[in-house]
């Protein structure tokens, strides 16, 4: 089994990685920049993101009295559309903005800043009686397409979510989806879902997999479910969803965890640092994700059973 390990860790300014969305920060308002350390921050983060949000949030509460900062879950989509309509300051989503965002940000005089935080595997679940507990890829799309022999209703957190335009973008390529299609409320109900039916096959983030309560570094996933292997055709093997699978680039299906902050917040910005720095990034460690912002070592290690 291969493990990660942080090798060094850098404290990391979040000015060094922002990019504006329509010009300079010097035209916003100076009344509204808030502390770093404190004042109101309104987050719309992607659900499918949430056991990892919710942590970070929770720690930089904890650490900063003054602070407050207040995240609510919905799909992607709305998430970008409530940041750029000013209902919030922050989003959490697994895509920068798109050049026609981008339009909209310069157009109504929004700056922005955003950075990639994390990389994150989409897992494939199936029920614990379910034969096909290994799949590759081509097996995977016919499935979403209902050209497999055998039927699953498939399951997903939001059809306007990130893990739906995943689907759609990166593994149909465009191709409708013919087979059956649910959207659950939440991730938990996807796993709730899967682990009633045995035709079930649903798809969440690497976070919602592992057993919350195992106290393993490389984890341990849920007994309700069974995480699916694909198989990787260059290296010919069937590989699961571990930190190391991401970073070593094995796992077919991977994406990555951007925040997206308007710039008048100062708040959001002290947030950013905070999720860029040492801390942050360890949560997101813990959380089974891949962090970015820190450099990392691979290396082989045993674990015994």
């Amino acid at each position: 089994m291969k493990r990660i390990f942080f090798k060094g860790l850098l404290a990391l300014g979040a000015g060094l990685f922002f990019t504006a969305c329509g010009g300079s920060s010097s035209s916003v308002n100076a009344d509204r920049v808030q502390s770093y350390t404190a004042g109101t921050l309104s987050i719309a983060a992607d659900e499918s993101f949430k056991p990892v949000i919710a942590q970070e949030v929770k720690v930089f509460d904890s650490s900063y009295p003054e602070a407050s900062l207040s995240v609510n879950y919905f799909a992607e989509r709305d998430c970008l559309q409530k940041l750029l309509d000013g209902e919030v300051q922050m989003a959490f989503t697994s895509r920068p903005l798109t050049a026609e965002e981008k339009r909209l940000c310069k157009e109504r005089e929004i700056f922005t800043k955003e950075l990639a935080i994390a990389k994150d595997g989409i897992v494939i679940l199936v029920n614990n009686k379910s034969q096909d507990f290994k799949m590759t890829t081509g097996m995977v799309e016919a499935i979403l397409k209902g050209e497999f022999a055998r039927k699953y209703n498939v399951v997903i957190d939001n059809q306007n979510g990130s893990i739906a335009r995943f689907i759609k973008d990166s593994i149909l390529r465009g191709a409708p989806i013919s087979g059956s299609l649910y959207a659950a409320n939440n991730s938990e109900e996807v796993i709730k879902y899967v682990a009633e039916n045995e035709n079930a096959l649903g798809f969440v983030g690497m976070t919602h997999a592992f057993d919350p309560t195992a106290q393993e570094g490389y984890g341990t996933f849920r007994k309700e479910v069974t995480v699916v292997s694909l198989h990787n055709d260059s290296l010919n093997k069937f590989v699961l969803p571990y930190q190391a699978t991401v970073a070593l680039n094995e796992y077919p299906y991977v994406r990555r965890l951007y925040f997206i902050a308007r710039i008048e917040s100062g708040l959001a910005s002290g947030f950013a640092n905070f999720l860029t720095s040492e801390p942050g990034q360890l949560i997101i460690n813990k959380s089974r994700m891949l962090p970015l912002n820190v450099p990392l070592e691979i290396r082989e290690a045993e674990i015994k059973p």
